[in-house]
């Protein structure tokens, strides 16, 4: 789950830096390559991809292919810090859905946890000089919501579905989705790539699905809340690249949010060993 923060990340950054070629293409190039990377596996024999719950697998490729061009357009439009602390807030929603609908227990500690991850996350983002307020959203910053709650679905979606798929079927079901999704706007939209753009979608496409796939596999042996306060590293790791790549001022706000989000999950986890 750390390693699959990490790439995410990285693919944020590349985002970032290509937002020029439009969120459309760039959704579609990362469902593409995602597609094809496992297609090659299947067809030379190294794996083998078995379809049992159809019908959930085309609920998780639907939510999760969704949730994936939100993030890719509130990144382009809000920036990488801001998208993805609103993309972040998912954990709230796949917390509540597990516990009704996987029956996790959802203990005090834990809400506490939760609560005080989306707290830091939070922090880190606000910057009184831009503007940012929690009470104030335009309407990418409620599309942005909106795609955390859809993420909140596909999450719960991962975690009931390896009761039957593994994590190759599950996260190719996403991106053969996705891709149809995508495709009509992604062909019709202007502008062009260039050689440039060709090696940021082929970086994007490779660090997503790579970290997708840990994602999934992650989830296979960790309760979703577990999973979820791990994942919210991603915006702590983001921020850290925009002060390292892309020369943001690293704030006091930003530095007591990271260490929320970071005491969070290793409050989670620490509980989750003593337990195991």
């Amino acid at each position: 789950m750390v390693l699959a923060s990490a790439l995410f990340c990285i693919a944020g950054s590349l985002v970032k830096y290509g937002s020029y070629i439009g969120a459309y293409k760039l959704a579609f190039f990362r469902f593409v390559i995602g597609m094809g990377l496992i297609a090659t596996a299947a067809i030379s024999g190294r794996i083998k991809l078995v379809f049992n719950n159809k019908r959930l697998l085309f609920l998780r490729g639907l939510t999760g292919g969704i949730a994936v061009f939100i993030t890719l357009l509130s990144i382009t439009k809000l920036g990488l810090g801001k998208g993805m602390v609103l993309i972040s807030s998912y954990p709230i929603f796949a917390a509540v859905l597990s516990a009704v609908f996987l029956k996790e227990k959802l203990r005090l500690l834990d809400v506490g946890a939760i609560l005080t991850a989306i707290v830091g996350i939070y922090v880190i983002a606000y910057e009184k000089q831009q503007g940012f307020s929690l009470l104030v959203f335009g309407k990418y910053e409620l599309l942005a919501v909106f795609g955390a709650m859809i993420a909140g679905v596909a999450v719960t979606l991962i975690r009931k579905l390896h009761d039957t798929d593994d994590s190759l079927a599950i996260y190719f079901s996403q991106c053969a989705v996705g891709m149809w999704l995508v495709i009509g706007p992604a062909f019709s939209s202007e502008g062009t790539i260039g050689l440039n753009g060709v090696f940021i979608l082929l970086g994007i496409g490779v660090t997503v699905s790579v970290g997708q796939l840990l994602m999934t596999e992650g989830f296979k042996y960790v309760p979703v809340k577990t999973g979820t306060l791990l994942l919210m590293l991603d915006p702590v790791l983001c921020y850290t690249a925009g002060v390292v790549i892309f020369g943001e001022p690293l704030t006091l706000s930003r530095a007591l949010g990271a260490l929320l989000v970071i005491s969070a999950c290793l409050v989670v986890l620490a509980r989750r060993r003593q337990r195991s």
